[in-house]
């Protein structure tokens, strides 16, 4: 073999490894389980699998108000709206503020509790609070089943409950999930 075809054929192999070794790569990447895959994911909230539908329903006297075409951040009530209750509205009324220009793309949603009296809510302090009819209610309450009093839901454009965010949760944890959401979401 003369250097001319000694070259010919290292070339060749030297363009087939550029070629075959990314594939061979990624097919070890693939089979080797999650070993190369990051422990943490970026969401604060726990996903919720599979999602709940949940249907559409008016939520308001007027009925201009539903569970489709916005973000929708509930705040479930169970029994009295005690501070967690409260504190939870607060958070998601900061929330929304904090969309700035974007803050149409989110509504707040109130899902009292049986024995929940909405007339001790400020009006003033919670101007845009959607608060549920006795239908609305009855009706999230039955889909929506076992939340805390104060936990905040969050609700695709599609009518999805998706993320579930305990009493407590940090206000910029949920504004951070909601910001990648609204970013990356072409919906709502």
């Amino acid at each position: 073999m003369n250097d001319a075809q000694l070259r010919g054929r290292l070339t060749l192999l030297a363009i087939s490894a550029l070629f075959i070794t990314p594939i061979v790569l990624a097919a070890y990447l693939y089979f080797s389980g999650d070993a190369w895959r990051p422990a943490e994911n970026t969401q604060h909230g726990e996903l919720i699998t599979p999602p709940v539908s949940l249907p559409d329903i008016a939520l308001s006297q007027a009925g201009d108000h539903r569970l489709r075409e916005v973000w929708s951040l509930i705040v479930m009530a169970d029994g009295q709206c005690d501070s967690s209750c409260l504190t939870a509205l607060e958070n998601a009324r900061q929330i929304r503020l904090s969309l700035g220009p974007k803050m149409t793309r989110l509504q707040t949603v109130f899902v009292p509790g049986e024995t929940a009296a909405t007339d001790m809510l400020n009006r003033a302090e919670f101007p845009v609070l959607i608060i549920t009819t006795a239908e609305a209610t009855e009706t999230l309450r039955a889909l929506i089943e076992n939340r805390d009093n104060g936990e905040i839901l969050l609700v695709d454009p599609l009518g999805n409950l998706m993320m579930s965010y305990p009493p407590g949760t940090a206000m910029a944890d949920v504004r951070k999930d909601l910001g990648h959401l609204l970013k990356l979401s072409g919906i709502g």
